[in-house]
């Protein structure tokens, strides 16, 4: 069996846990380059797992010539990795959000669409056994409405990744780089939004002046459906944080809780179910992308470039509403 040749852009935290979930000993791959702009991290990984290190993202593409790509990079630092690898025509995983800016990631969904390009992105949670068993149930009956978020303190030492992640033009703020996990499962799970509205909360805890980012967020999703759905989101809420997604359907209640959603299921007739989450999620979505690969097809991907694209017109809309004050309609985005 010929290998499938990987090159990966961001060899940071993300890149090392779907390693570590699984993509590191899948026997059908080899890691042929490893890019970053901090090349002891590229050094190290290269050394663990094979393969050559290097800091700029041409000279990596072209020395070791990958069957597909996994772009692994802060929000504010994507763009030029995708256009050259789209210049090259290679399928590419990226991890979420796909761009800070909303305008840029259509150029590139648009461009990766015309050249039919293989994607995925990571909206690993469309892979767990909970999520597919309330989607099934959802195509059997309408929505009715949907409710959850991240809710926590945010952070209170500003180094590496928190450095960068409370600075709005660098992260996007929480709605865009955190809670578009539960953004993502609202879009897969209720179907298309067509109207946005949102409000932020802001200065409910002393902060440094680099901090730029909302406290909190309230979005309020309306479904072309007729079903409507609310995104929360706090980074001021020290006690009593979590993750969590409540699903209501005409004859059910699904509730998720915590990073791996674990779900509790209520069903007719008091009936119960309960499906604990995948703590090795990265694992699932990774074969799924390199299945599509090795196939020349979509599936079994979960979530495309275009898809990711959905998931961003959400947190676009909901910060043009922030300033405006009205709501948006992803239609005029």
């Amino acid at each position: 069996m010929k290998k499938l040749r990987l090159g990966f852009i961001g060899c940071g935290g993300i890149t090392r846990a779907h390693l570590a979930d699984g993509l590191a000993t899948f026997p059908d791959v080899e890691f042929v380059g490893w890019c970053d702009v901090n090349l002891k991290a590229a050094t190290e990984l290269a050394s663990q797992h094979g393969g050559k290190p290097f800091a700029e993202t041409g000279a990596m593409l072209d020395a070791t010539s990958p069957d597909a790509v996994y772009i692994m990079l802060p929000p504010f630092a994507h763009g030029k990795a995708e256009n050259a690898v789209l210049d090259r025509h290679l399928p590419f995983f990226v991890e979420k959000p796909i761009h800070i800016r909303f305008s840029e990631a259509r150029k590139i969904a648009r461009r990766a669409g015309k050249l039919g390009v293989i994607t995925g992105v990571g909206y690993m949670n469309r892979f767990r056994a909970g999520i597919q068993r309330v989607k099934s149930l959802l195509q059997k009956q309408p929505l009715v409405m949907l409710y959850g978020g991240w809710i926590g303190g945010g952070p209170t030492v500003y180094e590496s990744i928190w450095k960068w992640w409370v600075q709005k033009d660098k992260s996007g703020g929480q709605l865009l780089e955190q809670t578009t996990h539960t953004t993502d499962l609202a879009l897969y799970l209720g179907g298309p939004v067509k109207e946005v509205f949102a409000v932020p909360v802001v200065k409910r805890l002393k902060r440094p002046p680099f901090f730029t980012i909302e406290d909190a967020s309230m979005v309020t999703l309306r479904y072309a459906s007729g079903a409507v759905g609310n995104l929360m989101s706090s980074v001021a809420t020290r006690v009593g944080g979590d993750v969590y997604l409540t699903v209501l359907g005409t004859n059910f209640r699904a509730d998720y809780a915590g990073w791996i959603h674990n779900l509790e299921l209520q069903l007719p007739n008091q009936e119960k179910a309960q499906i604990p989450g995948e703590p090795k999620i990265f694992g699932l979505e990774d074969r799924a992308f390199i299945d599509s690969v090795r196939k020349g097809k979509p599936h079994p991907i979960l979530a495309t470039y275009q898809e990711g694209l959905a998931a961003a017109a959400i947190a676009e809309a909901a910060h043009q509403s922030f300033v405006t004050g009205k709501a948006i309609r992803i239609s005029d985005l």
